[in-house]
């Protein structure tokens, strides 16, 4: 391979790199002659802000660039909205009893695990996760079997499994710059695998093709940010695919094409199926409305995106690519949207209200066949996660039960919460799509990188990183308490968060 250093030596008016610390206390900006008004999403937003001046410039560019275009996009007037058969009322959301296992390690229930054997070696079911020290650990689901996989010459965030459960990606930081690096989860001693390296555009997403082969993933770039793909065992070096900014993107199952959305929406905006061993861009399939990452059923049938149809107006499309037939819906603001995993149900949150911006809302779905619009939730919804199996929704609610917080503009001292009941909160959910009920399973504060670099863009991350168990029975949550970073299993038919270790950053297995 040749010299992976200087293989970006062109950026010469990009910044140092910045090099991950371990996740800290949140920080929020405090000015005692200013009181803002209350309200989650302001408490949110304020979060996220100040959140991203402590991470990397990419990730800064990658929010705020799509933030101020949907503002600067969709301020003036209301879309009228296309007539639809539509679920007039959501099934109302039951409440179960917050329980929560104390011991630092404790059993699961049988339903909860699911073993490798003999008869079945792709049932994997293992967390990773990044611990105090920012070190890659994997662990069995009932806390057992754990196997710290680094040894403390980087720092890691965002670890990520193959498809196929052989190897762990992730982005990690040392005194020579940001890098993407694989290894295998193994108690044998190893050395990561580095992938990419670079002193100035350092990566800061990372996405595995389906066949486990290749990690594409994005860096700093002087065209806004590139996507990079790089072949998993190292035998060629990473190549460049195309820029834009923002980007979003899903690999076709086949793991050939990349159907990206690039731009958000307006002039220069793309949404186009890439060759993934290609150079050239795609044909463009439409104009892209205000929404994010786009979908595509593993069949390649169906393609899922929101569509410009006009001034500051935008629609849902379900798109047939083997019939030509199309289901679509009007919305307000910007709309975030996922496919399930049987493409039967397109899922979506969207703002109720005209001349709303934000991609917040109530969560409908959308039947792909029939064009159907059920309500799932009328209260907003700031991110949703589909179960393995698509029979659940994973919902996260915003919730602030603390009342109003003392603001300021980014520039002032800064100072930590008093208590952490100050900070927003989150009312997970879960939704099952058959029947339409929803179940609120407990009331958690997030960590701050889980609410200022997950949620915002958890559509693609969703794609990416697995928060559902392989058998579709639990997630496994990061959650501040105390001050500390802790990792819980979530068993969603009942018997309460289970604590699984100190850490930030789990993600489960998708095997």
């Amino acid at each position: 391979m040749t010299d992976m250093y200087d293989q970006d030596d062109h950026f010469d008016d990009e910044p140092e790199p910045y090099f991950f610390e371990p996740e800290s206390e949140p920080v929020v900006w405090a000015d005692a002659e200013t009181r803002r008004p209350s309200g989650c999403w302001l408490v949110i937003a304020i979060v996220l802000i100040l959140a991203l001046l402590a991470s990397s410039l990419s990730g800064v560019i990658w929010l705020l660039t799509s933030r101020a275009e949907s503002g600067n996009r969709m301020t003036v007037t209301a879309v009228p909205r296309t007539p639809t058969t539509v679920l007039p009322t959501a099934a109302p959301i039951t409440q179960t009893e917050e329980m929560t296992a104390t011991a630092t390690s404790s059993a699961l229930s049988a339903d909860m695990s699911l073993p490798t054997s003999p008869g079945n070696p792709a049932l994997i079911s293992r967390i990773v996760y990044i611990d105090d020290e920012g070190q890659i650990v994997t662990i069995a689901a009932d806390g057992s079997a754990p196997r710290r996989l680094t040894n403390g010459a980087a720092i890691f965030q965002f670890p990520t499994w193959a498809p196929d459960g052989s190897q762990i990606a992730a982005i990690g930081s040392n005194n020579l710059g940001g890098a993407v690096f694989v290894l295998a989860d193994t108690d044998q001693n190893q050395e990561p695998l580095s992938l990419y390296l670079s002193r100035r555009a350092a990566p800061f997403y990372l996405y595995w093709s389906p066949d486990s082969q290749t990690v594409s993933f994005l860096a700093s770039d002087n065209q806004g940010m590139a996507l990079y793909l790089a072949a998993a065992d190292g035998a060629a070096e990473s190549r460049k695919r195309t820029t834009g900014g923002p980007l979003y993107w899903q690999w076709t199952a086949d793991s050939q094409q990349l159907l990206i959305h690039s731009g958000f929406a307006g002039a220069g905006a793309r949404l186009e199926l890439l060759e993934a061993a290609g150079e050239k861009d795609g044909s463009q399939i439409a104009n892209p409305g205000y929404f994010q990452a786009p979908g595509i059923s593993g069949d390649g049938r169906l393609l899922a995106y929101a569509e410009e149809t006009g001034a500051l107006s935008s629609r849902v499309v379900v798109n047939n690519l083997q019939d030509g037939a199309s289901q679509t819906q009007s919305h307000e603001g910007g709309s975030i949207l996922s496919l399930s995993p049987d493409a039967n149900w397109l899922a979506y949150i969207s703002p109720d209200k005209p001349g709303e911006t934000e991609f917040i809302g109530p969560l409908r779905l959308m039947n792909t066949i029939t064009g159907e619009i059920r309500l799932l939730s009328q209260n907003d919804v700031a991110a949703f996660f589909w179960s393995p199996d698509g029979r659940y929704l994973a919902a996260f609610l915003p919730n602030l039960p603390g009342g109003d917080i003392n603001v300021a503009l980014p520039g002032k001292t800064s100072a930590k919460t008093a208590s952490q009941t100050r900070l927003p909160t989150l009312n997970l959910v879960i939704f099952d799509v058959a029947s339409g009920n929803g179940r609120q399973l407990l009331t958690f504060i997030p960590t701050l990188t889980f609410i200022s670099q997950l949620l915002p863009f958890f559509d693609q991350y969703a794609l990416s990183h697995r928060l559902w168990s392989p058998a579709s029975d639990a997630l496994v949550l990061p959650m501040l308490e105390d001050g500390r970073s802790i990792i819980y299993t979530v068993p969603i038919h009942g018997g309460g968060k289970r604590f699984l270790a100190e850490g930030s950053m789990a993600f489960w297995s998708q095997q």
